[in-house]
């Protein structure tokens, strides 16, 4: 710059552009330096300020979650210092230090890529499912070495198992429940019950069946320390702030009254009851009023509507209505769509309404997909759907104690000894170990998020027309299940965390390998060592050994709703192994299982099974009887499997439950309980005869009558000949939707062979 003319602030500026080879050279005056340095060091003193002031919100109880979520939905430091000096002016001269309190619960993309664990044990490298299963190659459609046989005991899945069983044999429920003597069996600590806000307006401001407001807190505490998080479609922190200040925004009267219809199922109070004298009415009054008000309402695109169908499918679930269920479940789904949940960008809404809308969306489908999975259909979504982002990992909530929670003081301490008890007593457990626990809660949520994403693929595997299932799709599946499991989060692994919602999640794994490969149970796949028998019997078997676990933590008596038809999947399992391997084979093979589940001995014999299937599915009868009193499913279960023993010509004592026995005067008729009726879609019907499927019209055979049956008989006969001669699949419920697979030469195109 000629240093006698003015700049224009352009580089080269006009003058020096004017003049050649002149080179234009600005020098800052030091004035202007100084000004400059000392607007940087304002505005370091700012930052600092800014960063003092949030530094103190974080060792405030009141303001700790607000401010951790705003940090992780990416807000920077000095946007949180603007907006606490606006909302808590004690802090650096703002205002108030009341404000939200409730943590707004944060979301961030996950990559989705669900990684299941295997079904075998993968500890030790000389025992099955050693390593990581590697992905399926051209030539092999499977790994050939990991879980060569996959077979193990149950107690290798679960620390606490081994331990357990090899003391006393006798259900920890009932143990603990009658030990009188308190003080030999006394927890250090007294156990404090689940923490929820105080009510700040009268419980009529929910539902109308109550004016009890420490009924209605307990029974919330219930569902929250049973249920709670999985399938749940709502944000615990948002329902109680507004739950607790009477706000609509994320509470609503029909989600209340769904929630407290769900919380009875884990109470024995009378007051639980429509009918104090009957148990089968529990949480009727508070039901009948949700379905009031849903039907009132005229429009359900809501959020609370959502979440309410969600809860009242887990609820209908837990009563055996599993058509109902279904519906509900299907309609939660539908409206979540409907409204856009599923291609949520967080734009345009504000935190919390951003978190609980993806809250409401992620349980919405994953409650869907456990009914298709449980019913062989395939889901609401799209083969390759839209999802919001996952539940993040905020530490607060993970950090927040699970505490164990039953009808009384009483019961919470009975509970609390009886865990430290068996937990001193397991080898290798630290003695005196507490039951009260990190819940993990958004680890255990965005887990089930990412394996309801693999749910979702392998329904598609198995069920969609014009693509029939093969060996290398069915394979590939599996490895990603196996490789889901491996990356759980160590928090999550068996003998880290014993909650109820986590032994759930591990159940749930095993529940969906199980129905994975049991249509296959009939087939070999060609060229793998990988048996779908084999995997089948083995994901029963790590079923029955965490619900053995379960019970002797916290007695079968509260238990997630869809653990009975875990049971039952996993007994009917036992079963048809049972009557496959039985000790009576015809000569020149085994014994063969029709599709309608009759023996290929015959009737007229009945199969002797070996020691470790009886026990297995004792075991699992001694389960769902345990379980009955709190999920009435339970007794369907045990009217299942006693029909299908029957069928299979098992020699299996299944009692019948003090229930059973008072509704049906001593003389229950288990066979009838099992038949299809009108009302029901009847997924869990397994007695299904020709009549469920054929209309006779104008036929000239008079009902009932012996060319009726003779012709019937027949029929039946020639199709169980022709199901077992042509169909290759296996299927319990002839109901139920089952895989697309070819048959014939077709069969071995797709990489199956018959056994």
């Amino acid at each position: 710059m000629d240093p006698h003319g003015q700049c224009d602030g352009q580089r080269p500026c006009s003058r020096c552009a004017a003049q050649k080879d002149v080179e234009c050279v600005y020098e800052i005056p030091v004035r202007q330096s100084k000004e400059t340095l000392r607007n940087e060091i304002d505005q370091l003193r700012r930052q600092q300020r800014s960063s003092e002031q949030v530094l103190t919100a974080l060792v405030r109880s009141e303001l700790v979650e607000e401010v951790l979520s705003r940090l992780r939905g990416g807000q920077s430091v000095e946007a949180i210092s603007r907006w606490l000096g606006v909302a808590v002016p004690s802090l650096g001269g703002a205002a108030g230090a009341g404000g939200n309190t409730s943590s707004p619960v944060g979301f961030a993309t996950a990559s989705g890529s669900g990684h299941y664990g295997a079904v075998a044990n993968k500890g030790s490298g000389s025992g099955p499912g050693t390593g990581p299963a590697p992905a399926p190659g051209p030539t092999s459609p499977a790994p050939s070495q990991q879980h060569q046989n996959l077979r193990q005991e149950p107690e290798q899945h679960s620390p606490w198992a081994g331990p357990f069983s090899s003391r006393s044999q006798s259900r920890v429920g009932s143990w603990v429940e009658g030990q009188e003597d308190s003080q030999r069996f006394a927890p250090q600590t007294q156990v404090p019950t689940p923490e929820l806000p105080e009510m700040r307006v009268p419980p009529e401001t929910w539902t109308t069946i109550t004016a009890d407001g420490g009924l209605v807190q307990h029974l919330l505490a219930l569902y929250f320390c049973w249920e709670y998080p999985t399938f749940a479609s709502l944000s615990k922190e948002h329902f109680l702030r507004d739950f607790t200040e009477g706000r609509p925004r994320f509470c609503s009267p029909l989600l209340v009254n769904a929630l407290l219809a769900l919380g009875c199922r884990f109470s024995s109070k009378p007051s639980t009851r429509a009918n104090p004298m009957d148990p089968h009415t529990s949480g009727d009054h508070f039901f009948k009023e949700c379905q009031r008000i849903y039907y009132q309402e005229q429009d359900h695109h809501t959020l609370t509507t959502i979440q309410a169908l969600g809860i009242m499918s887990i609820r209908e679930a837990s009563c055996g209505r599993d058509s109902e269920s279904w519906y509900y479940a299907g309609q939660s789904v539908r409206l979540a769509i409907e409204m856009g949940l599923h291609q949520l960008d967080g734009d345009g809404h504000d935190d919390d309404e951003t978190a609980v809308q993806a809250a409401t969306f992620w349980g919405a489908f994953a409650l869907d997909h456990a009914w298709s999975l449980a019913t062989g259909s395939l889901p609401q979504c799209s083969c390759f759907p839209r999802l919001p982002p996952k539940p993040a990992i905020i530490d607060d909530i993970e950090a927040s104690l699970w505490i164990p929670y039953t009808d009384d003081g009483k019961g919470i301490s009975r509970l609390a000894s009886a865990l430290e008890q068996r937990l001193s007593q397991s080898e290798g457990a630290p003695l005196q170990r507490s039951c009260e626990q990190p819940s993990n809660v958004r680890s255990v949520y965005k887990c089930f998020c990412e394996l309801s994403e693999l749910v979702h693929q392998s329904l598609y595997v198995l069920h969609s027309p014009g693509r029939p299932l093969t060996s290398r799709d069915l394979l590939s599946i599996y490895t990603q299940y196996l490789n889901w499991y491996d990356r759980i989060p160590e928090v999550l692994r068996l003998g880290h965390n014993f909650t109820p919602a986590v032994l759930f999640a591990h159940m749930y794994y095993h529940f969906a390998i199980l129905l994975l490969f049991r249509p296959l149970i009939k087939l070999r796949i060609i060229g793998s060592s990988i048996s779908p028998r084999d995997v089948c019997s083995q994901a029963a078997d790590a079923i029955s050994g965490l619900l053995r676990s379960y019970s002797q933590l916290y007695t079968l008596r509260r238990t997630p709703s869809f653990v009975p038809y875990f049971v039952l999947t996993s007994s009917i399992m036992h079963l048809a192994i049972g009557a496959t391997f039985s000790g009576e084979k015809q000569p020149g093979g085994e014994t063969e299982l029709t599709q309608s589940g009759q023996s290929s001995q015959g009737p007229s014999r009945s199969s002797k099974i070996g020691p470790r299937v009886v026990e297995a599915i004792t075991r699992g009868i001694a389960d769902l009887t345990e379980m009955a009193p709190c999920h009435f499913f339970a007794e369907q279960a045990l009217n299942i499997l006693r029909f299908l023993a029957k069928k299979w010509n098992i020699e299996v004592d299944i009692s019948p439950t003090e229930d059973e026995k008072q509704l049906h005067h001593g003389r229950p008729n288990f066979d009838q309980s099992t038949r299809p009726v009108t009302s029901s879609l009847n997924f869990f019907s397994p007695n299904v005869g020709d009549t469920d499927f054929n209309c006779n019209w104008g036929e000239s055979i008079k009902p009932g009558g012996d060319t009726e049956r003779r012709t019937g008989a027949l029929g039946e006969h020639l199709a169980e000949t022709a199901s077992a001669l042509e169909n290759p699949l296996f299927w319990p419920f002839p109901m139920q939707g089952r895989p697309m697979l070819p048959t014939g030469e077709e069969l071995e195109k797709a990489g199956f062979e018959l056994l």
